[in-house]
């Protein structure tokens, strides 16, 4: 989403971009017109599904140090060390500040990780939110949620967009050599989970799923799975997902305590019809016709064993999918809402209110 939103506002702006190392990928560089600061972190929640990097060293100063000169700074998720520093620049030098919450609270299973999070929230959240100069989410719940905890603030909804020319749907033979350069079987249909290592991503559960109608094909982590009627793909890189989308016969996500799913939006441009577990959250950015919903972890097993083994389900959805897309999912009219919200802040008298 990030990437998406920068590489659009470079198009007419000046983009310093500032964010955690990992895997390997760090350094300064410029990447589609964005100047980009990889910063190596500490990664040591990774290993329980929580992703809290810590950036470390002199490429942080560095990058502070871009930050410095910048006349917006605009922040992602409130509870991050990168959202920290982009407060304490902006009160410095009276910079105006805007906040991307993406999942507000999430509830996982472990009491103690509920406890540290709300104490984040009250330490750190809190902070964040009451000095920025304006909010914005990209999920209803997360929008509703928001606005209980903090009642006095505006909260600007602005749904993210799809490239709907990179994500598209593929051809029979298009389809054919992308299985074959994935090293994916051709026997039976491909069911696609794309997401991190997380708990909130609910993998466990998908893996329990019975998959005697299709072959279950898992990327976005190092997990090194192995069974019968699976293939991990471990970590596809971004450019590539295009491809995997558009060999694969459907997809099912099980998350959680999500925003809205870019993953979603890109494989319903690609005319992947979706097993979606339901949140309300989501209504506001897409009816629920589009896609197969479930409720529960059990009406999802429901809804993927549906789509394996009706091929006219699939043809529909995927239809749906895509002209939903086409009419409804636009970048160019998220980073337009942006460059708005951007200039309202900016304006003195709202600057001085």
């Amino acid at each position: 989403m990030v990437q998406n939103l920068a590489s659009g506002l470079a198009k007419r702006h000046e983009v310093t971009l500032v964010t955690s190392a990992f895997d390997g990928a760090e350094g300064k560089c410029t990447e589609n017109d964005v100047v980009v600061h990889r910063v190596p972190a500490v990664h040591a929640t990774e290993r329980m599904g929580i992703p809290y990097p810590i950036p470390l060293g002199a490429a942080l100063t560095s990058a502070l140090e871009d930050l410095a000169r910048v006349d917006l700074l605009h922040a992602h998720g409130a509870l991050y060390p990168t959202s920290i520093h982009a407060a304490r620049i902006s009160r410095r030098r009276r910079v105006p500040f805007v906040v991307t919450e993406h999942v507000g609270f999430v509830k996982y299973t472990n009491p103690m990780v509920n406890a540290v999070e709300a104490v984040a929230w009250s330490a750190i959240g809190d902070r964040i939110v009451t000095s920025c100069n304006a909010l914005t989410t990209y999920n209803s719940r997360v929008q509703e949620w928001l606005g209980k905890r903090y009642p006095a603030r505006e909260i600007r909804f602005i749904g993210n967009g799809v490239d709907t020319t990179t994500f598209r749907p593929r051809t029979p033979a298009e389809r054919a050599a992308l299985r074959r350069s994935f090293g994916l079987p051709d026997d039976r249909p491909l069911m696609l989970f794309a997401a991190r290592d997380s708990e909130k991503k609910n993998l466990r559960c998908v893996l329990e799923f019975t998959r005697d109608d299709y072959h279950l094909v898992v990327c976005g982590a190092a997990r090194g799975l192995s069974a019968d009627h699976l293939t991990d793909l471990g970590v596809v890189p971004y450019a590539r997902m295009s491809g995997l989308f558009g060999c694969v016969d459907g997809m099912v996500h099980a998350s959680t305590g999500e925003g809205f799913p870019l993953a979603v939006q890109e494989a319903l441009a690609s005319g992947v019809p979706i097993a979606l577990l339901w949140d309300p959250g989501y209504a506001a950015w897409l009816d629920r016709s589009v896609v197969a919903a479930g409720d529960s972890i059990a009406q999802l097993e429901g809804a993927v064993r549906s789509l394996a083994s009706d091929a006219a389900l699939r043809c529909q959805l995927s239809r749906a999918g895509r002209c939903w897309t086409e009419q409804k999912w636009s970048w160019d009219a998220t980073v337009e809402a942006y460059e708005a919200l951007y200039a309202d802040i900016m304006h003195p008298q709202r600057m001085s209110a």
